[in-house]
This record gives C-alpha cells, sequence and structure tokens, in this order.
C-alpha cells in the first residue's frame, strides 16, 4: 500500500505543469592542485657536485677526474631530489538551474497556495513558482513566510498589509484582514468562557 501511495505521488508530481524552465548554466575556476617535480634546490645540486667532485679526484687523482665527478654527483643530487609545488587549472563546471517564472492562470496559483498551505505534495518547480509569483524568495522550500505570503495573496492583500490571525490553544481558528470581525469572533469566544488570542502576520 505505502508503494502504491509513493507511485501515485510521483505520478501527480510528474504531472504538474510549472511555468519555469531549466537552464544550463556553466562557470570556470582555478582550483589548486599538487605536484611532485624532480630537481632539488640549489644548495642540493651544489652539495652533490663537491661531493661528486671529491670523489671523482680521489679515484683518478686528476683535475680532469674531479670535473666529471662534479657533473656526475650533481646530476645525480637533482635526479634523486623531489620537490612538491601547487599549481592551477582550469575547471568548467555546469549544471542545471531553474528558473522559475509567474504562473498567469490564477485558478491554478490558487489551488497550488491552497495545497501547499494544507500540505499536499507540490513540486519544487512549481513551488518555487508560486513563491516567484506572490514575490518570496523562491528556493522550493514553504516554509512559514511563504504560508503567510500565500494567505494574504489569497485574501487579495497586499503584500506588506497586516494579517490578523485568532489563535485558540495554539491553534489558528480564522485569518483576516478585518481586525474588527476578528476581535468580535474574540469576543463572542470570550462570553463562551473560550480564551483567545490575536496575532498579527502570525508565522
Amino acid at each position: 500500500m505505502k508503494l502504491l501511495a509513493t507511485a501515485a505521488t510521483a505520478v501527480l508530481m510528474a504531472s504538474q505543469a510549472f511555468a519555469g524552465s531549466y537552464e544550463t548554466r556553466c562557470e570556470t575556476q582555478m582550483v589548486p592542485y599538487q605536484e611532485t617535480v624532480k630537481g632539488g634546490s640549489p644548495e642540493k645540486v651544489i652539495g652533490g657536485a663537491i661531493v661528486g667532485g671529491v670523489i671523482g679526484k680521489v679515484v683518478t687523482d686528476k683535475n680532469a677526474g674531479a670535473a666529471v665527478g662534479a657533473i656526475v654527483g650533481g646530476a645525480i643530487a637533482n635526479e634523486t631530489s623531489k620537490n612538491t609545488v601547487t599549481r592551477y587549472r582550469e575547471v568548467e563546471t555546469c549544471t542545471n538551474v531553474f528558473i522559475p517564472d509567474r504562473i498567469t492562470d490564477d485558478a491554478q496559483l490558487q489551488k497550488v497556495l491552497l495545497d501547499l498551505n494544507d500540505g499536499k505534495p507540490v513540486s519544487k518547480e512549481m513551488t518555487m513558482d508560486a513563491q516567484y509569483t506572490i514575490g518570496v524568495a523562491y528556493d522550493g522550500k514553504w516554509g512559514p513566510k511563504s504560508q503567510l505570503a500565500a494567505e494574504k495573496y489569497l485574501a487579495n492583500l497586499a503584500p506588506d498589509a497586516p494579517l490578523y490571525s485568532l489563535v485558540v490553544n495554539d491553534v489558528v481558528i480564522v485569518s483576516s484582514a478585518d481586525i474588527n470581525a476578528i476581535d468580535e469572533i474574540r469576543a463572542a469566544l470570550l462570553e463562551a468562557g473560550v480564551a483567545s488570542q490575536i496575532f498579527t502576520d502570525l508565522k
């Protein structure tokens, strides 16, 4: 049963037509990497040459032998010495980025907003389109700010207009832009012995 429910949800989300589109965006960055190179410091090469020169002179007892020994010694020191250096290379990274767009169908937008506020499954792309349309940050996550903006939009309120909510035992009973109507309901509940509170732009 759980598998069937998951499959049904997947089909529902796949069938949702969103207004935005995907774009491929690439950026190039210089990425450091380590490389081991042959060839030591001048001190090592000179040291190898001196040792090679001494050995060459001892073996041949001639200055020519010393010169050959110095060359060989320096070459060996240079060959056996290794050093790690940091180099940089260009790396291009491309990703598919979703660019949201406005939902122009009012009926579709209202349904999406109601579904989102009710916790029903809505695709990330459609969620971002809805967020973009009602003027909140479009990250595909339907949080308190998105819920509040949706409530104001559905109530035909401006984004900066206050929305009053009547709360009883941490449960929102009703929300409205009309503070007088909310206060009348609060007074009626109080007469019935039910305490309530009024909050503005409850998140």
